[in-house]
């Protein structure tokens, strides 16, 4: 009785573990993907440097809020102001994110709207698909008052 229950216990764990998703890596790398300067004011603006291993899509992770913008995607829903094409994002080494730069609110319902409103730590994600485990790279800047 023990072994059959010994084996049922072991073969449990091993399809919880096999069906267990890994964690998207997102990986640091200046060399790759920089953000410069690091802090900026409301109403400045951040030059994002792309190595030449870029991905193909954009977005900015607004942490005071929660709130997720889309710059460039793939597939964009109707009515998203994109900030250039996927092929044009993945071909350039330099972008300028400005306080004019709108993003698209990635939820029911979303629209487009200015990035840097609030205070706070901005995330900005560069990959070749966003909404998969996939990963890429990431850089951080914070936003401060005037």
């Amino acid at each position: 009785m023990s072994k059959y229950l010994f084996l049922l216990v072991s073969f449990t764990c091993l399809a919880i573990q096999g069906n267990e998703s890994p964690d998207t890596v997102w990986a640091y790398s200046p060399k790759h993907f920089d953000c410069s300067p690091n802090e900026i004011s409301v109403n400045g603006s951040v030059s994002i440097l792309f190595g030449e291993n870029s991905f193909k899509e954009l977005a900015i992770y607004r942490e005071p809020d929660s709130r997720w913008l889309f710059l460039v995607v793939d597939s964009a829903p109707k009515g998203m102001k994109s900030l250039m094409s996927t092929s044009q994002l993945k071909a350039t080494s330099l972008i300028s994110l400005t306080p004019e730069t709108m993003g698209f609110r990635w939820e029911a319902n979303g629209y487009n709207e200015i990035v840097f409103t609030v205070p706070g730590k901005y995330t900005l994600y560069n990959s070749d698909n966003l909404e998969s485990e996939m990963g890429g790279y990431k850089c951080d800047i914070v936003i401060t008052r005037n």
